[in-house]
């Protein structure tokens, strides 16, 4: 077995480089770690949190996203004071549905500019332990 100490990154694609690192600094604080060209000429930027998340970025231009039957549905953040955010959501332009009671957490679902859905719970794990 190997033992795991928590997730290192996602890898996403997006449409647009700036708008999705400008969505994830401006919304969860994340900073550019890194960035580059790809072999193929695409741009790509590392950004995040140091010790808590990051995500690997690769611009593929206009893309659309495919609705398929085998897909990452959302990727989920746990955030701290979950009480202010539906505030803090509202006063970043982000929409949002309702919040959802999850076994022991709450959630609220949130979507990147690139169509991704975004999972912000109020507990590590969805509350589902």
């Amino acid at each position: 077995m190997i033992e795991l100490t928590r997730i290192d990154h996602m890898n996403m694609t997006v449409k647009n480089l700036k708008a999705s690192q400008d969505f994830y600094g401006s919304l969860f604080g994340f900073e550019l770690k890194e960035s580059g060209v790809g072999s193929k000429g695409q741009p790509w930027a590392i950004l995040g949190v140091p010790d808590r998340a990051y995500l690997c970025l690769y611009e593929v231009g206009n893309a659309e996203r495919l609705d398929q039957d085998i897909q990452i549905n959302h990727f989920g953040f746990n955030v701290e004071d979950f009480d202010s955010l539906e505030a803090r959501l509202r006063d970043a332009g982000i929409d949002y549905g309702r919040v959802y009671q999850q076994g022991k957490s709450r959630s609220i679902y949130i979507t990147d500019p690139n169509g991704y859905e975004i999972e912000l719970s109020e507990h590590l794990g969805g509350g589902l332990h």
